[in-house]
């Protein structure tokens, strides 16, 4: 990685020894851009694409990890916002959009009776644990993935890695919190009874749906387990929340969970989490919350008008767009050795191994197209027919030049 280009604000020199004064590691997973040789700054963006300084368009299939699901810039959340600006950002207590935005997150949770808001997903999740560690005494946690950076979970490089990779980069982080955190095998044939035997003792398990995710019907074993041994479920939808069903995955898994996290697509680019649930928010001896911007209004009244856009047709736009990405990849994907992994609204790639991630993310760059190599493929409700043919026509050379030459 060139650490010259890395650290350096495009719009201040550098310092001396050509780095400064962005810190290396600052948003180290947004950086596969300058792994690969191109540009990461970009000025704007509005509907389906970015742009560089040089007003260059990229079609945008890296959604802010996942956060844009409506397009950027929709005009919806631009008009909500610009009706609470001129009010200032913060109350100093709290604002009445937020007991309304929580009446519309239980309405979507058929387990909730009450939801609390964050900044990010990391804390929501962190919120989760702690909840269910106060309300069963015990102090182990089962995941499936990666579920945010912070610790005890957190480790700072959340790519697809094994169980027991997952273990190590987290015990290299260092673990003060006490808390014993059991990484289970998403993918193991013997996942169900990993679990009855993890769970012993266990305060959650953490269930995230991804694109490597088992059968319903296993996940409906998992929860049983977990729940036979006395831990509590709880269900990260960060990432996949509004992506991988509507409005939420118990629409596929027909599950409720003690718990649910939601983020990223709830507020289409707008920093917002939310924790949704019944009996263990009820109490401050289990849930209690003080956080600076939890009531911050800004990013509420944009969240609002995105489950307003999802709930009148957005939805339905992203996911027409989603699958025909996906029908088109699992046609073209065979050609190159490429497989398509997940479902149609959430899935990512899978490269032959002679393709390093980088090449081909340069190559798309090169061909109109902002691509994550190690994340999910992620269109938004702004794409359309001519964007989704302009993308599978720069996968097709950009596949020709990486893997036939």
């Amino acid at each position: 990685m060139r650490d010259d280009v890395l650290t350096r604000d495009p719009g201040r020199p550098a310092a001396p020894g050509g780095k400064g004064p962005l810190a290396p590691g600052a948003q180290v997973w947004h950086n596969f851009a300058l792994s690969a040789g191109r540009p990461a700054f970009f000025r704007s963006s509005k509907g389906a694409r970015v742009f560089a300084e040089d007003g260059t368009g990229l079609l945008d299939l890296y959604g802010g990890s996942g956060t844009i699901i409506l397009g950027h810039g929709n005009q919806a959340q631009i008009e909500a916002v610009r009706s609470v600006l001129g009010s200032g950002a913060t109350v100093s207590l709290r604002h009445p959009l937020e007991p309304r935005l929580a009446a519309r997150v239980v309405e979507l949770c058929p387990e909730a009776e009450y939801a609390a808001f964050f900044k990010t997903g990391s804390e929501a999740v962190h919120a989760a644990i702690t909840a269910c560690i106060r309300a069963t005494g015990r102090r182990k946690v089962l995941t499936t993935t990666y579920h945010g950076w912070l610790l005890p979970l957190g480790y700072l490089k959340p790519e697809r890695r094994s169980a027991a990779e997952r273990t190590s980069a987290r015990e290299a982080s260092g673990n003060a919190s006490g808390v014993d955190v059991v990484d289970l095998d998403w993918q193991s044939p013997d996942l169900v009874e990993q679990v009855r035997q993890a769970a012993r003792g266990a305060a959650c398990v953490l269930i995230t749906p991804n694109a490597l995710t088992p059968a319903p019907e296993v996940v409906r074993e998992v929860v049983r387990a977990a729940r036979d041994a006395g831990a509590l479920v709880v269900f990260d939808e960060v990432k996949a929340g509004f992506r991988y069903a509507y409005p939420n995955v118990t629409a596929v898994w027909d599950l409720v969970p003690d718990l649910r996290v939601l983020s990223k697509a709830m507020g289409n680019g707008f920093p917002i989490a939310a924790l949704a649930g019944g009996e263990l928010l009820a109490s401050e001896s289990t849930f209690s919350l003080f956080s600076t911007y939890a009531s911050e209004f800004v990013s509420m009244a944009a969240a609002t008008a995105c489950l307003d856009e999802l709930a009148g047709g957005g939805y339905d736009a992203f996911a027409t767009a989603s699958s025909a990405l996906y029908e088109g990849l699992s046609e073209i994907g065979p050609r190159y050795g490429v497989a398509v992994r997940g479902i149609a609204t959430f899935f990512r790639l899978e490269l032959p191994g002679t393709v390093h991630p980088d090449e081909l993310c340069r190559a798309l760059y090169d061909r109109g197209v902002l691509y994550h190599p190690l994340d999910e493929v992620l269109a938004s409700a702004a794409w359309g027919p001519a964007e989704v043919e302009q993308a599978l026509a720069a996968f097709t050379g950009a596949l020709d030049e990486t893997i036939l030459g």
